[in-house]
């Protein structure tokens, strides 16, 4: 028993729109998941990135009182620190691009495109 034609056409239409319906859903749930992905790995760094600030806040304070104690004033001691931080800033400042940002997006476009590799 074949199907006519106009009935053939009619079950690929609907097979297809069936495929294409199903292929969008798989497209959202593989979006969903490289976004939570990138938002998991940015609230990480946040922590990372905090707790590291938290420890160089205390560190640069007791830094600064031992200096302060070795130059006998206080404010030597905090001005020394501070002058240890610009010295570590310029460097930051005129490589920020290739240092920072570069891994930024590097991080990012390797989220996005881990799930391609592993197909391959």
């Amino acid at each position: 028993m074949e199907l006519e034609p106009v009935d053939f056409f009619q079950e690929l239409k609907g097979l297809v729109t069936d495929y294409l319906a199903a292929r969008l859903k798989l497209m959202k749930y593989e979006i969903y998941e490289k976004t939570a992905k990138i938002a998991a790995s940015m609230f990480s760094a946040f922590v990372i990135v905090l707790l590291v600030v938290l420890v160089l806040l205390f560190f640069s304070i007791s830094l600064g009182f031992y200096l302060g104690a070795l130059f006998d004033s206080t404010g030597a001691g905090f001005l020394a620190v501070t002058g240890l931080y610009l010295i570590l800033l310029v460097p930051f400042i005129f490589f920020r691009k290739k240092w920072i940002e570069k891994i930024i997006v590097n991080r990012v476009l390797d989220q996005l495109t881990e799930k391609e590799e592993e197909e391959l």
